[in-house]
Order: structure tokens, then sequence, then C-alpha cells
């Protein structure tokens, strides 16, 4: 398989699969630990996704064995349902982010992951950079509904306090 289509798989797991069982799963977990609320928070789901994105592809870590790559498809896949629960799940409670925070959450992941496809890009794969690109596009679209999301609840909140 070309790295290009390696790199699509990639996204394919974090910016797709994730999120689908993100929003399918119909579970509902209080968080009452400390350490459990520290590795759920959309501080942590989110520097632990970007990390995980940037550090394997500039290590170059996506070119390992299969053994390995095995692990990294896991990584990539936890820490991707980390940061697709804290934007838009309803797993775990209680939720933290609200308002316009999961659209921000999610635009500002956009350009750090991209660092990892201009990377890619910059040192001699430019097809893979760009296939990481665009499979990392559902979380623009995420982003954008959410943001509709937010402004049709604030909508609907400020004429039903009009007409009261």
């Amino acid at each position: 398989m070309s790295l290009a289509g390696h790199m699509l798989l990639h996204c394919l797991l974090v910016a797709v699969l994730a999120p689908a069982v993100v929003l399918a799963s119909p579970l509902q977990v209080t968080i009452e630990s400390r350490a459990a609320r520290i590795v759920t928070s959309p501080l942590t789901a989110w520097v632990l996704f970007v990390g995980t994105q940037v550090a394997f592809h500039i290590a170059g870590l996506y070119k390992s064995p299969p053994g390995v790559e095995a692990v990294s498809h896991a990584i990539y896949l936890v820490t991707a349902l980390l940061f697709w629960e804290a934007a838009i799940g309803s797993t775990l409670q209680p939720r933290r982010l609200h308002g316009l925070g999961p659209a921000i959450y999610l635009i500002v992941a956009m350009p750090a992951v991209d660092l990892s496809a201009a990377w890619l890009m910059t040192n001699g794969e430019p097809a893979a950079g760009a296939a990481m690109v665009a499979g990392m596009m559902p979380i623009g679209l995420a982003a954008a509904i959410s943001a509709w999301r937010f402004a049709h609840e604030e909508e609907a909140r400020t004429g039903s306090e009009r007409t009261a």
C-alpha cells in the first residue's frame, strides 16, 4: 500500500471511525475519580490526540514493522476516542464543553494536526500529506456542525426569552 493510502487509513480511523463510535455509544459513565477526570478532560484529550498525530508522523513511526504498527493504531484510536468524546460525546458525565466550546476545541485541533501533513509534504511525501489533510476534513465538518448547533440553540433560547 502506498504511504498516501496508509495515511488515509489513519485518518479514517481517527476522523471517521472514532467519532462514529462516540456518537453511537449508548453508555453513560459518571466520572468520579480525580485521575479519571484528568485523563478524560478536554485539555488532556486534545493534547494526547494532537500530540500523538504530530509525534508519530514526525518521528516516522508510521513506517514501523507490523507489530509496532498495530500498537500505533491502537494508540491512534484510544486518543481519538478521548478527543471526540470531549468534543461531541455524551458517554462521560458531566460534559465539560458547552456552547461554542466544542467548535473551538475542534477548530484549534485542525492546524495542529495539519503540522503532521506539512511535515510529510516537506519531507518528500506530498501525496501522503495531501491525503492526511483531506482525511482530517471531518474535524472541520464537526466544528461547523457544532457552531451551527450552538447558533441554532442560542437563537431558539433568545427567541423564547423575547416571547416570555
